[in-house]
């Protein structure tokens, strides 16, 4: 009967607790560190304006939605704390709403269970809405400093020279955007370069050494393409770069990276993806390639070398790793996927 009263009441306890979270507006969280499983109270969503359980219930989540320019401070914080670093979590930072604009929170969370081996467990915390105060304060801070001149025609001058500079500084940002975009994406195949991707990989290599996630490279390379360009010339090579750029990027999902890592080779990042579905997934697309012919029926085919990240490796090692399973599938008569 006692036990029958216990169940009853902990169900209770539990129903009351779901209510608490619905009821309210902070942003609570709940990282099970082992499972990597991400659970979010609804007044997560709603102060963020997206749909309740609308996103992956992990930390890529949380981290896609950080603004870029807050990213590196808010990691920096994070794995402080989790190491012993610091003794406290809490940090003001940006996220990312639902209609793409940002919302200033505060970050405060807790680890409240460890590994035997002192690695954290699970971690709990709650993001608050602060982004009327710090909009009140920058406004203060603004207003400051045009009383500090005591003189309202200088300010009329300010405002005006704010919206010229505004003006300018739209401007420079378009062209800055403009110029990283050519930096960043190869011309012809519209995929990522080389340096672009080196870039991203760093990143997806922390982050899986971070979180003991999975992480996948396949490394790919055309077939006997010189002999193609000198038959048929580099016009017909071109087309042939942008139809297997076409098909990769029609094969991965957002969070995947394609790249032109040269020449005719090209190069993929799938986060949190097993070696061995890596490896499906790298035979799926050399099959759609073969069985999709470029115009004038003119076939073409593609090794394929796969490799994921280990804990001891560092980056060069995975891309070695990468171009010796590549040269064993040239080796073996080419067409054909190999796994290191």
């Amino acid at each position: 009967m006692k036990s029958q009263y216990a169940h009853s009441s902990l169900e209770k306890a539990e129903e009351t607790l779901h209510l608490i979270l619905d009821i309210i507006s902070e942003g609570v969280w709940d990282w099970n560190a082992l499972s990597g499983h991400v659970e979010r109270s609804p007044g997560w969503y709603r102060m963020l304006e997206y749909d309740v359980n609308s996103l992956d219930k992990n930390v890529l989540t949380w981290e896609n939605v950080i603004h870029p320019d807050d990213y590196n401070r808010v990691m920096e914080h994070f794995e402080s704390y989790i190491h012993g670093e610091t003794d406290e979590y809490k940090i003001q930072y940006r996220c990312k709403k639902s209609d793409g604009t940002y919302l200033w929170i505060e970050d405060s969370a807790k680890i409240v269970e460890w590994t035997e081996g002192g690695a954290v467990a699970r971690m709990i915390g709650a993001h608050t809405n602060i982004h009327e105060v710090k909009t009140i304060q920058e406004k203060l801070l603004r207003q400051n400093e045009l009383l500090l001149t005591d003189n309202a025609s200088l300010e009329s001058l300010v405002e005006q020279r704010t919206q010229e500079l505004e003006e300018l500084n739209r401007r420079l940002e378009e062209n800055i955007k403009q110029a990283e975009r050519n930096a960043s994406y190869d011309v012809l195949t519209e995929t990522y370069n080389r340096r672009m991707f080196e870039k991203i990989f760093t990143k997806e290599m922390k982050r899986a050494k971070r979180y003991m996630l999975p992480m996948s490279v396949i490394l790919l390379d055309i077939d006997d393409f010189k002999s193609f360009n000198d038959k048929y010339g580099h016009k017909t090579g071109d087309k042939v770069l942008c139809h297997i750029a076409e098909i990769l990027k029609k094969n991965i999902r957002d969070s995947d990276t394609v790249a032109r890592w040269g020449g005719e080779e090209f190069i993929l990042i799938f986060p949190n993806i097993p070696v061995e579905v890596a490896a499906e997934k790298a035979e799926m697309i050399r099959k759609n390639i073969a069985n999709t012919p470029l115009e004038n029926d003119l076939k073409i085919t593609c090794s394929f070398g796969v490799t994921s990240y280990r804990e001891e490796d560092d980056e060069d090692a995975v891309f070695i790793r990468a171009d010796r399973a590549l040269y064993k599938a040239k080796e073996a008569n080419k067409n054909n996927v190999q796994v290191m």
